[in-house]
């Protein structure tokens, strides 16, 4: 039997968990930032590679993928956002405090976060079975390393997910099959 001790640091060295099914609804506006043409969500405070962290992570896609959100390429990386850029007011979560919503918080945060944020955006309700926090020590810009996937990003790095900035993506053509798409074409 381990110790209540042990479980504290556990809630304290990996955030708040939740033991919950991921929140099956579109992850709202404000619960994520648009910068380079992709949408990115602040997605686990564990890495996608369920490897290194057994038995499981939480990060869950299963409902989310339907609307385009996956795990960043090294590319989509190479341009990923710093930690900062997910604080702007009007964010999900406002400064210390929970998003009301989802139950999200912000965890193991260092002066950065205290002194820059009204509010910040963070996702993992909407991809994670386990967890509701970010925690604002990790991420690219931040005490403990980038982003996980990133080189030298630490086992336990922060998560991203992404899509196409669904903004820029063009809707469907009016019509329906090949007489849709010459009615386009004729009326441009």
């Amino acid at each position: 039997m381990r110790s209540p001790l042990f479980a504290l640091g556990v809630l304290v060295g990996f955030g708040t968990v939740s033991n919950a099914a991921p929140m099956n609804v579109p992850v709202p506006t404000n619960a994520y930032i648009v910068q380079n043409g992709l949408d990115w969500a602040w997605a686990n405070p564990l890495p996608a590679d369920v490897v290194s962290n057994p038995p499981n992570n939480g990060l869950d896609l299963s409902f989310q993928s339907q609307f385009g959100w996956g795990i960043p390429t090294l590319a989509q990386l190479a341009i990923a956002p710093l930690a900062t850029a997910f604080l702007f007011s009007g964010g999900n979560v406002p400064f210390s405090g929970t998003d009301p919503v989802s139950g999200v918080t912000f965890t193991a945060t260092n002066p950065a976060y205290t002194a820059a944020a009204s509010a910040g955006a963070c996702a993992t309700p909407y991809f994670s079975s386990v967890f509701l926090n970010c925690d604002w020590q990790d991420g690219l810009g931040q005490p403990f390393g980038p982003w996980f996937g990133l080189p030298g990003a630490p086992s336990f790095g922060d998560q991203l997910v992404v899509r196409f900035d669904t903004a820029a993506v063009p809707g469907p053509i009016a019509g329906a099959g090949l007489p849709g798409l010459i009615w386009q074409v004729v009326a441009f």
